[in-house]
Formats: C-alpha cells, sequence, structure tokens
C-alpha cells in the first residue's frame, strides 16, 4: 500500500516537473526488477531473431521446409521486403537490412556494456544525449521514405538501424548524470 503511494506521487511528480515518461522510467526503476526483466526480454528477442534472420536462408538453401515457419515468426516483426533485406545463400534474410542492423547492433550493444561493465561509466546526462541524437536518422529517413516517394537503399537502412539499435542501448544503461 505505502509502495502503490510513494509510485502515485512520483508519478505525478514527474508528470509535473519534466512531462517526461521515459524520465520517470529512469528514475523510478532503474533498478527494479521490472525494468531489469523489460530489458532482459528485449535483448533475447532481439538476439533470438538475429539468429534466426541468418539461420532461415541457410536452411532455405539446405531445401529444409523448416526455413519456412522461421519466415513466419519473423514476419511479426518485420515487412521482410525481399528488396530490403541482405540476400545470403541465395536467399533474402529473415529480416530486412534496417531491422537486422538494429537488432543485431542492439544485441551486442548490451554484451559490450555488460561485459566491459560500461553502465557503471556512462552516468552523464551527455551520453543520454548522445544516445537521443543516435535515434534521429532512423526517425527522420523512415518518416520521409513514408511521407514522399524517396527510398532509401540497403546501406543507408543498415546504417540508420545500426545508429538507433546503439542509442537504443545507450538510453537503456545511461544513469543520471550529477
Amino acid at each position: 500500500d505505502n509502495f502503490q503511494l510513494k509510485f502515485l506521487y512520483l508519478f505525478f511528480k514527474n508528470i509535473i516537473n519534466k512531462f517526461s515518461f521515459w524520465a520517470f522510467l529512469k528514475n523510478f526503476m532503474v533498478k527494479s526488477f521490472i525494468f531489469q526483466s523489460i530489458v532482459l526480454f528485449i535483448w533475447l528477442t532481439t538476439t533470438i531473431a538475429t539468429i534466426l534472420a541468418i539461420i532461415a536462408p541457410y536452411l532455405e538453401f539446405q531445401r529444409i521446409a523448416f526455413a519456412q515457419h522461421i519466415y513466419w515468426v519473423l514476419r511479426l516483426f518485420c515487412h521482410q521486403i525481399p528488396s530490403r533485406c541482405f540476400w545470403i545463400w541465395g536467399s533474402n534474410m529473415g529480416l530486412c537490412s534496417r531491422c537486422f542492423s538494429l537488432d543485431t547492433s542492439f544485441s551486442l550493444c548490451i554484451i559490450i556494456m555488460l561485459y566491459f561493465k560500461f553502465y557503471k561509466i556512462l552516468k552523464t546526462k551527455f551520453m543520454f544525449y548522445l544516445g537521443i541524437i543516435l535515434l534521429i536518422p532512423l526517425l527522420v529517413d523512415g518518416s520521409v521514405a513514408t511521407a514522399t516517394n524517396y527510398i532509401s537503399n540497403n546501406f543507408t537502412r543498415s546504417i540508420t538501424g545500426m545508429l538507433f539499435g546503439i542509442g537504443f542501448g545507450l538510453i537503456i544503461f545511461t544513469k543520471k548524470g550529477k
């Protein structure tokens, strides 16, 4: 009961002071089990998707029918338009170039930060804002492509996806600076 009052107090305090739900989450749940569980779930999902995206074309190359089930599962996360995918073993990967780069870079970013304990170093607001800046290229590229006839190439998609994955990793692990 006391937990709920504290939760409501912090919620409204952050809404009034900062108008930022993300700031509320970072202030209240950085060390909580819920936040860690969400990060672990996102990391597992992106890592498994990355591995499956590589395995699916190989299985298709080997004419193993199970590959179609992998493509079907990955279709839940990505559009899989063949012209926007990387091709290996004569088949398109299970994720488009943007999603594959985003998932791969986020998964590697989490592993690197945990292995080298970068999360203890990343305490400044600069790293948080750098993470926000790294999200912008994907948002701009995707928005422009949606709103106009502009079609980006796979290189641009993979670079913007990679930057987004790294930026998202920085945002998750950056602690509030002093």
